[in-house]
């Protein structure tokens, strides 16, 4: 007799290749399962290796929160608050170490009369290759404190040489996450990030990479060789051309640009 109701009659099914929550699962299912289930592990691992082969290396950064490190040299605050360390060893003869606060607070960091005089700070070491920077508390007293060593007038005021004029095409950064702390510390994905440490005082870094693939990166200041503004915030982590300056400072590259010569490419 024909079923007129539109209700499946259970007995004209085979309850073993029926899905029911509660139930163990048909054995064609499970079949099914037992074969699929290799088979999409090593797709979903193919593409994963496909697609991690496609990302930028995030590069040699380290923030080496292990151990408490001491710089000893002339602390400078213009255009960034930075220690200069004579160093016969390294390029120019003195290596810069800049400073940064903990967290993304670094225009609060305070350092009483120690201006441009002989100091001793001490905190957490970021590097990434030759850059250095150290992380420290936010008072003075934590952190700063008197040399005896003498330092040279050249830690104080180092030579200025200009090295011409440039257009690069990059991205720009915070230093902070970009020499170790992140990693990546550029891109897209962190610019949420790079936004609010750059605009906590951390340095901002104008990262580009030449034709033949090499890795150039620049402390990023104004036209003046001061304090890049808060202009450069909606350009950052992006990519970008921008029009300036390269000038040596003692050991450190700075990228002089006037925030208006930035533009999106």
């Amino acid at each position: 007799m024909t079923n007129t109701t539109g209700v499946i009659d259970p007995s004209t099914k085979d309850p073993h290749e029926m899905f029911v929550g509660w139930a163990p699962a048909p054995a064609v299912d499970r079949r099914f399962l037992l074969g699929a289930l290799p088979l999409g592990l090593l797709a979903a691992g193919g593409a994963s290796w496909k697609l991690a082969g496609k990302l930028n290396d995030p590069g040699a950064g380290a923030w080496l929160t292990g151990a408490t490190h001491d710089v000893t040299g002339a602390l400078v605050t213009h255009p960034y608050p930075m220690i200069r360390v004579t160093d016969p060893q390294a390029p120019f003869g003195m290596r810069t170490v800049l400073l940064v606060a903990v967290g993304k607070c670094t225009s609060s960091l305070t350092f009483g009369d120690m201006e441009a005089k002989p100091v001793t700070a001490s905190g957490v070491l970021i590097q990434r290759k030759e850059r250095r920077m150290l992380e420290v508390p936010p008072f003075a007293e934590e952190w700063l404190t008197p040399a005896s060593a003498g330092m040279p007038v050249a830690a104080v005021k180092p030579p200025i040489q200009s090295l011409g004029g440039a257009t690069l095409a990059g991205q720009i950064m915070d230093s902070k996450c970009f020499f170790g702390v992140m990693r990546p510390g550029r891109g897209k994905t962190h610019k949420a990030c790079a936004s609010l440490c750059i605009r906590g005082g951390i340095p901002p870094s104008f990262w580009a990479r030449t034709k033949d693939g090499r890795e150039s990166v620049l402390l990023l200041t104004d036209a003046a060789g001061g304090p890049m503004p808060m202009d450069i915030l909606p350009f950052v982590a992006d990519p970008v051309e921008a029009k300036g300056e390269i000038v040596r400072v003692g050991d450190l590259l700075q990228f002089r640009v006037d925030p208006a010569a930035i533009r999106r490419i």
